[in-house]
């Protein structure tokens, strides 16, 4: 497949790249010298192969200088799917086109989009390359900013009539419900080997108030969200007054939902990808949470804390903790997973598993809290 794409972009006509990389370089006249092209990221769970940067040298004035721009290409599936489904694959295209965060306001940037264009058989969308400035592991810190950052964004959004755009996904936190099996995925050698009896029936708990957890978080405060904000979908760079700014990047699951909800791809979407360590999971929660309610009250915002913190821990109970046993055994830890695991994480079959088993303990406790929150609320 990236064989294939890269033959395309190759081909790509000089005139498109052209208009591409003048509105990049804010220049009309920039003439492109040379240019290369060559992977991005392999990073990406869904679209391995889909991301590309485009890259080289050109003039103006008699002045070389480089350039560079991403183009994310997004292959059209077998199956066409509702627009609001979890993975429909349009919904990229259709929110760069919306103009959707200029109407919604806040502190959240998204790379530029110069051209967004569909085909038959895939989308292209060409892109600010927005340099990382955090390029390696992410310390404490630079998650505290990204949460005080991602509060501020909701703030905004939640004082503002939530957007109606059909393709917005709905119910992201439903979405493995007609996927999971739990009684078949116990039977895995390596959740016999691991998982005590207890731990089961506290999953199996969790499992069986499903449709609780999924009507609480329905009820509670909304606001619109970007739901994917792990660590692989954010960066930090240097922004135009000189200060740090979080841009998000991979809007394929956006959506509304519960405000306090995008904490937890920040915490359990970054931990399940290896880049912050399970066993200190604890020690993440604590400082972004509070960095987030920091962020939140910046806007104004003067909501119930407790609310905010039940959307986030019921979240990573129920969207997280319910479908972890089935991650495990039976798709990512899988012999025949191995070198996909590989390229992902670092490691692979019975080293991840255990890496990812503390995360297993950790949000059957946040549905212990959520629990605790629920009743406190009065909600049930």
């Amino acid at each position: 497949m990236a064989e294939h794409l890269l033959a395309r972009l190759k081909a790509i006509d000089p005139a498109v790249l052209t208009d591409v990389v003048r509105q990049d370089q804010h220049c009309p006249a920039f003439e492109i010298a040379e240019w290369s092209i060559r992977r991005l990221s392999d990073k990406g769970v869904v679209n391995p192969d889909g991301l590309w940067l485009v890259n080289g040298l050109g003039e103006v004035d008699g002045t070389t200088r480089p350039w560079s721009v991403a183009v994310k290409i997004i292959q059209r599936p077998n199956a066409e799917t509702p627009p609001d489904a979890r993975n429909y694959w349009k919904r990229e295209l259709l929110f760069a086109q919306s103009g959707l965060l200029d109407r919604l306001s806040g502190p959240a940037r998204v790379p530029r989009v110069y051209r967004a264009e569909e085909s038959n058989d895939c989308v292209w969308l060409w892109m600010e390359h927005v340099q990382d400035e955090r390029s390696g592991a992410w310390t404490l810190d630079d998650y505290i900013f990204a949460a005080r950052q991602l509060g501020r964004w909701n703030g905004a959004c939640a004082a503002r009539p939530l957007p109606t755009e059909p393709w917005l996904v709905k119910q992201p936190h439903r979405a493995w419900l007609g996927v999971v099996n739990p009684e078949n995925d116990w039977q895995s050698p390596l959740h016999r080997k691991y998982i005590s009896e207890s731990i089961r029936l506290r999953f199996e708990q969790l499992w069986a108030e499903s449709e609780l957890f999924y009507g609480i978080l329905e009820g509670l405060p909304q606001c619109f969200a970007h739901f994917d904000c792990n660590r692989r979908n954010l960066l930090i760079r240097r922004g135009a007054d000189g200060q740090d700014e979080l841009v998000i990047i991979d809007w394929a699951l956006c959506t509304n939902d519960a405000l306090g909800i995008e904490l937890q791809a920040l915490v359990g979407g970054s931990t399940m990808f290896v880049e912050w360590p399970s066993s200190d999971l604890a020690i993440l929660d604590k400082a972004t949470f509070k960095s987030y309610v920091q962020g939140l009250r910046e806007t104004g915002w003067s909501g119930d804390v407790d609310a905010v913190r039940l959307a986030y821990v019921a979240c990573l109970a129920i969207y997280r903790g319910a479908i972890l046993p089935q991650v495990m055994a039976n798709w990512f830890c899988a012999p025949e997973s191995r070198d996909f695991e590989l390229q992902q994480f670092g490691i692979a079959g019975e080293d991840l598993y255990v890496q990812w088993l503390p995360m297993l303990y950790y949000w059957l406790d946040c549905a212990d809290e959520a629990r605790v929150l629920m009743k406190k609320l009065k909600l049930f």
